[in-house]
């Protein structure tokens, strides 16, 4: 547990064919707070660039540099390669810190028009050379948020809740929560933890907020609609399809079983990262599935 936070909080829900296996929800989690998703925010991404290459706007195995030429990213390095994290992407870009303010909130200074200027005309001189080995890339995200903007013409939370969000029925969510609603993190002298920002492109690998209930019917509706299928952009295990996030003090998981009759929700406040997947872990062996 993190040393530098008093108090912390988890909030957990197993359901097997619909019925509630396990619950908890800790103090922070009382009340419907908004949650940082953190990188589960990658598999809405990840839904939107497998829907646009469904409606033919966007080609997964074109390369990149077709719709963003300034990248000036080898013609290997394809679309699909930045959604299976296989592109030769740094999983940050360089001089994400560099110095105390950044180091406090990395992702603040990358707006749409600095990551335009200073990010894209780098992302050849960053590559490594190689595509199609697994390389874990939070840029490889944000490059893919800012060429779905592009070739829509639309911003990244637009698509996400027209096509996304909204025909799944999921409303509580957002980019941009009332303060109110945001559980507050405080160190031992009593002092807020200010979060992360997450910015411009970066809000398309990371950026999404909501209530734990509409995590958890997130998850539930992408079963639903693909049941025995992984969802693109998710994780595998023997025993589920799932995706975590981990931002400052917020860490979060989801987890579906092949024939989606099982769902793993699970969130914290406070804690290391990697939490949350110790919890699922534990989870999945004190209630095995049938």
């Amino acid at each position: 547990m993190s040393w530098l936070v008093p108090l912390k909080s988890q909030a957990y829900r197993l359901r097997d064919a619909g019925t509630i296996t396990a619950e908890r929800f800790g103090s922070l989690h009382q009340g419907a707070p908004m949650l940082e998703w953190g990188s589960i925010t990658k598999t809405v991404t990840a839904r939107l660039a497998q829907q646009l290459d469904q409606a033919g706007t966007l080609d997964l195995s074109a390369p990149v540099s077709v719709y963003l030429p300034e990248a000036k990213l080898p013609r290997e390095v394809d679309v699909r390669s930045l959604v299976t994290h296989t592109s030769g992407l740094p999983r940050l870009p360089q001089g994400i810190i560099t110095g105390a303010v950044e180091a406090r909130d990395p992702y603040a200074k990358y707006t749409t028009a600095y990551f335009d200027a200073e990010v894209l005309p780098t992302l050849a001189a960053q590559h490594s050379g190689t595509v199609g080995s697994f390389d874990y890339s939070n840029l490889g995200y944000a490059v893919l948020t800012r060429l779905l903007e592009a070739i829509t013409e639309q911003d990244w939370w637009t698509l996400a809740t027209e096509n996304v969000f909204d025909p799944l029925g999921i409303t509580d969510v957002s980019i941009d929560p009332a303060p109110e609603r945001v559980p507050v993190i405080r160190t031992w002298t009593g002092g807020i933890r200010k979060q992360w920002k997450d910015t411009g492109p970066f809000i398309g690998a990371g950026g999404v907020q909501g209530t734990f209930d509409a995590l958890e019917q997130y998850a539930t509706a992408i079963a639903r609609q693909s049941p025995g299928v992984k969802p693109l952009g998710w994780m595998d295990d023997p025993t589920l399809w799932w995706h975590n996030g981990h931002n400052k003090d917020h860490g979060a998981l989801i987890g579906v079983s092949r024939d989606g009759s099982r769902i793993l929700t699970i969130h914290t406040l406070g804690y290391n990262a990697g939490r949350a997947d110790k919890l699922a872990a534990r989870l999945e062996r004190q209630h095995p599935h049938g």
